[in-house]
């Protein structure tokens, strides 16, 4: 089942890359790399100069961007070379600063020449968002040299798959040609609603975690009821709103997919950003996850595979309740512990289990956003309550994932929840409602 987490969007970066970097394969390199999957998202280990780190996978960058956390710093980057990013958003450009590194290590191979763009970590917090760390994000350079195979059901990548295209070769595939404009990978693909013949350029964006996203700068695009306003996202330059609802179909390549989750962002979303010439939109994680994929930058290409979740029905969050990770809780947990007492008259040894309690700190799993009309706004949840429990389990004890699979039902389903709002616990219940079939 997909559910949303956290809307990573693209980045408009107006200036070219100063170098080329340069990935090396070693001769026995299986050239894999496991990730941890968030919502569909990709993360992945990196290490630069010793320094252990955790990167998000996102074709939507053009260039390698890092937070200046705790870890960036240990690696004594100097300020140099200011840049201005403007995204999605409604808060001014952002100023971060260019870097250069010789070498970054993934899994038993390693890239070299790398530039950089370092970011402040106080004005984009992606860690709060998706449940774990994230020092920074990696797109172009990871797919610039070889072809790069997503496995999202096995949580795998894999450099340069060999075998696997030349067994792909010999089936009928669904080949979807590459345009690159900027480092980022477009697809021309049919409008959704429209004749076939009318097409437009998507951007292929692993870190949106939604299925398509649509734009209305370059046409007008019919938006199917129902529809309605909801929180979209964060980006550089803030929180993104618009409007969400379905569309009847979407033709990925040769493939049909119905009912199709979309987001529409609101016009004013692009007033300080120039979209690329026909570009009408971005297609999510959430989509290609339901596909096997190879992305051949160096031959202009995506090759795309149907798995069993290929026609799986697209669901929304029913609960209206978007959800982060906003400072720290202390949490007070029974330790139980053993005492043991001489041995009785039968010989034996009496065991007695005496209760003891643990204080520890827990990050505090806040709601900061709840959808207008929805059953958790109608129940008279808000933004800022903490969320302790969801029906009857601690959410400490909890990934973020595994609460949003919980509040993730089927319409009719019961939600309780208790939360902390001023020092208070409060419980609140609702039933999951829907404003679409599924």
């Amino acid at each position: 089942m997909n559910l949303r987490l956290v809307r990573l969007l693209c980045f408009f970066l107006s200036f070219s890359l100063h170098a080329q970097s340069e990935l090396i394969l070693p001769p026995k390199s299986k050239g894999k790399i496991p990730f941890e999957s968030i919502a569909n998202l990709m993360i992945i280990p990196i290490a630069i100069e010793g320094v252990e780190m955790k990167f998000l996978v996102d074709t939507g960058v053009g260039r390698t961007l890092i937070f200046d956390t705790h870890k960036a710093k240990q690696l004594g980057f100097d300020h140099d070379r200011p840049v201005f990013l403007r995204g999605l958003g409604d808060q001014p450009a952002l100023e971060a600063y260019h870097v250069h590194f010789n070498r970054m290590h993934i899994g038993d191979f390693y890239l070299k020449n790398i530039d950089a763009l370092v970011l402040p970590e106080n004005e984009f917090i992606l860690s709060k968002r998706v449940g774990t760390h994230i020092d920074g994000i990696i797109g172009y350079e990871l797919f610039a040299h070889f072809p790069v195979m997503v496995d999202y059901a096995n949580r795998m990548l894999h450099i340069n798959p060999k075998k696997k295209l030349a067994r792909w070769a010999s089936k009928k595939l669904n080949v979807l040609p590459l345009h690159f404009r900027q480092f980022k990978p477009y697809v021309s693909l049919p409008l959704p609603a429209k004749a076939s013949q009318t097409k437009g350029m998507y951007l292929l964006d692993t870190g949106l975690s939604d299925a398509l996203w649509l734009f209305s700068n370059e046409i007008e695009i019919e938006k199917a009821p129902p529809v309605f306003d909801d929180f979209l996202g964060t980006g550089i330059n803030g929180d993104v709103f618009g409007l969400r609802g379905k569309v009847s179909a979407f033709d990925f390549g040769a493939v049909r997919l119905n009912q199709v989750k979309v987001a529409y962002p609101a016009d004013h979303t692009f007033e300080d950003l120039t979209l690329q010439d026909q570009r009408v939109g971005s297609i999510g994680a959430e989509l290609m996850s339901r596909f096997k994929l190879i992305i051949d930058y160096p031959n202009n290409r995506m090759l795309l595979r149907s798995t069993k979740k290929t026609a799986d029905p697209f669901y929304y969050n029913l609960s209206g309740i978007e959800l982060a990770y906003e400072g720290v809780r202390l949490v007070r947990q029974r330790m139980p512990s053993v005492q043991r007492r001489g041995a009785t008259g039968n010989k034996g040894i009496e065991i007695l289990l005496q209760d003891r309690y643990q204080l520890s700190f827990h990050p505090a799993l806040t709601i900061t956003y709840v959808r207008p009309n929805s059953p958790a706004h109608k129940a008279g949840l808000k933004a800022g309550d903490v969320l302790l429990e969801i029906n009857g389990r601690k959410t400490h004890l909890l990934t973020l994932e595994k609460v949003l699979l919980l509040l993730q039902k089927a319409p009719g389903e019961k939600i309780r929840l208790v939360i902390n709002r001023q020092d208070h616990h409060r419980r609140f219940h609702f039933r999951l409602t829907s404003i679409f079939s599924n």
